[in-house]
């Protein structure tokens, strides 16, 4: 039997709180003053407020938002995350204007854990797709 290792119970706990929870003022919490986004668009934070962005344009883009990890796992202090959120799509969300359809989007997301906050982010994710 194998126990989950802290980064990969810091990942959950991000996600369950801020990403599906909203809670933004937990972000100090989880993500170091000094982390960097290196997927970050042009044009866009790539520092903590940017991981405040995405998460205030999630909520606005998807009401009832719900985020199942699908795979977690930890190596040398990178966490690797397969994630599925799903929402309906009421707002701006990459360009895309609201459908109003439940959807659905896969994301692969890479970060590196320092001092037990993130430090370094990289992702890839799909476009939603209507259900």
């Amino acid at each position: 039997m194998s126990t989950e290792s802290a980064d990969v119970a810091l990942m959950r706990a991000f996600v369950e709180q801020v990403h599906e929870g909203g809670r933004i003022e937990l972000i100090e919490d989880f993500v170091h003053a000094d982390f960097r986004n290196r997927s970050a668009k042009e044009g866009r934070s790539d520092g903590r407020e940017g991981v405040v962005g995405v998460t205030r344009a999630l909520h606005a883009a998807f009401e009832g938002l719900k985020v199942e990890i699908v795979h977690c796992v930890e190596t040398d202090g990178v966490v690797a995350t397969h994630k599925i959120y799903r929402g309906r799509h009421v707002g701006l969300w990459l360009g895309a204007p609201p459908s109003g359809l439940d959807v659905e989007f896969r994301v692969m997301d890479f970060v590196r854990v320092r001092d037990g906050r993130f430090v370094e982010h990289w992702s890839v994710l799909e476009p939603p797709r209507g259900q």
